[in-house]
Parts: structure tokens; C-alpha cells; sequence
């Protein structure tokens, strides 16, 4: 049998984090118990995660209170928007050919998995050379990252959203909930939306690399963070 985790004293406009996709966190506001569903034994609540239209619903066990105004993992170190300051610089790129060439801009994702201290750089066979970058846990490997590649870009879609979704209805050569065949699709004009539907690729930059990258943006910036 499962063990329910312990549930947690929780009041409505607290400040919690919530742990998905096997490390990945997210910081919301606790917004108070919801209707418990036929069938289950334990106690649920909602949670607002700002970038999300729709309040999450989850077991009270998944819900932790934060330790401060914010509990810190390393990866913290480094601010979110200093990241974003940073890496999300337009550039010229070609999806296909010199003929499609144009200005391209990377996202970094709020997403975060594990302490945070390494970043992937996931390009789709669709948008790329344009990628996003997400905060992964420094102990995985080659390995490891490929098996939980789904759940990433499952957090990177939650996000940004699905690119596409509103476009022509199914055809009978891609199946899906959206055409993608369309002549009207473009999936790099939709980008930071996600289109995944032929797989991607994904380099590493370490903690060191990323530090790197900053001091050249301003030398006094990552010794100052990083101290």
C-alpha cells in the first residue's frame, strides 16, 4: 500500500511549494481545501502557481508549507530573471532552410527540477535551432536525463503551452487533437509553445558554464551571487 504523506497545517493564502514529475517545483499560493473525489483516501487542496491560468488540485501531503518567504535549493543562487537577462537574446537561425531564416529568441523555464544547478538547452526537431532551457538536478547524467525527458518537456509544455492547439481540426495523417499538416502551422512563429511531436535534442551547461556566461554578461555579478 501506498503511504499517504503527512498532511501539513495549511492556511488559505500561504506560501507553499509543490513538488511534480519526480523533483520538479513549483512556488504558489495555497488557496484551501478542495471537494475530496469518490474514491479517495486522503484530503486534497488547490494551489494557484502563478503562470497558470487554472488553480492545481493535489493530495494535502504534496503541498509544503515554505521553511521562509521562500525555501531555497542552490540552483536558487542564481535568479530567474538574471537568467532570463542573460540567455533569452534574439538570434539569427534557419528551422529547415536559408530560406525560413530568421530571428529566434530561447525561453528559460521557471520549471526547475531537483537543486537546479544544471541547465538543459532542449531543442524540438520543429523549432529548432530555438530551444528552451531548463533547471535540472546536477547529478543526472546522460542516462538519467533521458528517462525523464518526457516529464520535462511535460513541465515545459504546462508552461508555455502546447503550440498549435488551436488551429485546424485532426486530419487523418496526424491524428491528433490539432492539425499539424496545415499550411497555417508554423511552429517556430508559436514558439515559446511547445511542439514535440518528432522528439528533440538536448545539450548540458553546467553551474560553472552558466557562471561563466554570466561573468562575461558582468564580471561582478556571479562572485557576488555565488559568495
Amino acid at each position: 500500500m501506498t503511504a499517504i504523506p503527512p498532511v501539513p497545517v495549511l492556511a488559505p493564502g500561504q506560501t507553499v511549494v509543490v513538488t511534480k514529475f519526480e523533483g520538479q517545483r513549483h512556488y504558489g499560493t495555497y488557496l484551501g481545501p478542495a471537494d475530496r473525489l469518490e474514491g479517495l483516501d486522503f484530503d486534497i487542496g488547490r494551489v494557484q502557481v502563478p503562470g497558470f491560468v487554472n488553480s492545481w488540485t493535489l493530495p494535502l501531503g504534496e503541498i509544503t508549507p515554505t521553511t521562509a518567504s521562500r525555501d531555497m535549493v542552490p540552483g536558487d543562487l542564481i535568479p530567474l530573471a538574471r537568467l532570463k537577462e542573460t540567455f533569452e537574446k534574439p538570434f539569427l537561425g534557419t528551422l529547415w532552410t536559408h530560406g525560413d531564416s530568421g530571428m529566434l529568441t530561447p525561453y528559460v523555464c521557471e520549471a526547475s527540477f531537483g537543486d537546479g544547478l544544471k541547465i538543459l538547452k532542449i531543442a524540438t526537431i520543429h523549432q529548432r535551432p530555438n530551444y528552451h532551457m531548463v533547471r535540472v538536478d546536477s547529478g543526472w547524467d546522460e542516462d538519467e536525463i533521458a528517462e525523464r525527458i518526457d516529464d520535462i518537456l511535460t513541465a515545459i509544455e504546462e508552461e508555455c503551452g502546447p503550440a498549435g492547439i488551436y488551429l485546424d481540426e485532426p486530419c487523418e495523417s496526424c491524428r491528433e487533437t490539432a492539425c499539424k499538416c496545415s499550411e497555417h502551422y508554423s511552429a517556430d512563429e508559436a514558439f515559446p509553445a511547445l511542439d514535440d511531436r518528432d522528439g528533440c535534442s538536448w545539450s548540458v551547461m553546467s553551474f560553472a558554464e552558466v557562471l561563466r556566461v554570466l561573468d562575461r554578461e558582468d564580471p561582478s555579478t556571479p562572485s557576488k551571487m555565488a559568495a
